[in-house]
């Protein structure tokens, strides 16, 4: 797909990732411009910046500047109540919809010298490791319910 079609992708997965995730979690009206901000401006800020390879900027931009500024905005709005559960929850969102999502693609732009043109292995080794620690943690826990149960 290519530099380009793999941040499109990645950035529409964080999207969805990110509503359906608000979707689950109580917000208020107070807080229905911070998640404008959080969807419409940081969201893609993340992913533009891996496309213009500023990669200083995107290891800091959502864990430092953006976990100030939710909470100060949702400040400004003046409803404080729950504000820290609030403000945790969308922070939290972001950091795992946006933040860590984004790194997959920033994965297929890395320059490693004598390995230009094999990035993509490291975005499939990322996914192999990750399937397989569920399978096997799947497997492992039915194999300790299953003797546990033989015990008794």
């Amino acid at each position: 797909m290519g530099k380009t079609g793999s941040l499109i992708l990645f950035a529409l997965l964080s999207f969805l990732a990110l509503r359906e995730y608000i979707t689950l979690v109580p917000t208020r009206r107070g807080d229905h411009r911070t998640l404008f901000w959080t969807f419409f401006i940081i969201t893609p800020l993340q992913y533009f910046l891996i496309a213009i390879d500023w990669y200083g900027f995107v290891a800091i931009l959502i864990p430092a500047f953006a976990f100030v500024f939710i909470p100060a905005r949702i400040a400004l709005a003046g409803d404080t109540e729950h504000f820290l559960e609030r403000a945790a929850k969308i922070q939290f969102g972001l950091m795992i919809c946006a933040y860590c999502l984004s790194h997959a693609p920033a994965l297929l732009i890395l320059k490693i010298p004598n390995y230009e043109g094999h990035n993509s292995v490291l975005l499939l080794y990322l996914v192999l490791v990750d399937q397989m620690s569920d399978v096997l943690q799947y497997v492992w826990a039915n194999s300790s319910a299953s003797t546990r149960s033989r015990r008794t």
